[in-house]
């Protein structure tokens, strides 16, 4: 409302070129996913969405985002291999309930600046020493805070920097869970 309110609107416009200039106001400010963007699969795959992100100087494969989990995680092994040591680790005690539906405490939290697209992340992390199959675990609470659209269907992750849409493909060796 505030562009249209401030934008200059010709005397002699007709009402079929203002809903023109609306709808060109209102598509630049939305991410879309077509059918175009499916995976050579089609609807048909049964992948987790996984990226890759980076960290420092490394690359950081199997980055699960899940918008069915509230948390933000980050094993202990995976913080090793960063090269962080448990005195970086901010000691907040929480337990946790597994996929599985077993409680477990955490280590702590950590925050990590990460790179994905042309966007820098500082994503905080519960810390868990597990045994997982990804690396790091971005939940509904970087995908909101992001602005972004993780779509398992497209697999990819969506959002807006800068006014440009950034696309962040799956990773191609993407694993798939089955039953």
């Amino acid at each position: 409302m505030k562009v249209l309110s401030e934008a200059y609107v010709p005397a002699g416009i007709t009402s079929g070129e203002m809903a023109n200039m609306v709808r060109q106001v209102l598509e630049s400010h939305k991410i879309t996913l077509h059918e175009d963007e499916l995976p050579p699969e089609g609807l048909s795959h049964n992948k987790v969405l996984h990226i890759t992100v980076q960290f420092k100087d490394k690359f950081i494969a199997r980055v699960i985002i899940d918008g069915g989990s509230i948390l933000k995680i980050c094993p202990l092994n995976t913080l090793k291999r960063f090269g962080k040591g448990m005195h970086e680790i901010r000691m907040v005690s929480m337990n946790v309930k597994a996929f599985d539906g077993s409680h477990r405490a955490t280590i702590g939290e950590i925050n990590l600046d990460l790179h994905m697209g042309p966007t820098w992340f500082d994503v905080e992390f519960q810390v868990l020493d597990i045994s997982a199959t990804y690396n790091l675990l971005l939940g509904r609470p970087w995908i909101h805070a992001a602005g972004a659209v993780a779509s398992t269907l497209h697999q990819a992750v969506k959002f807006k920097r800068n006014h440009q849409e950034v696309i962040i493909h799956g990773d191609k060796n993407n694993p798939i869970y089955t039953n």
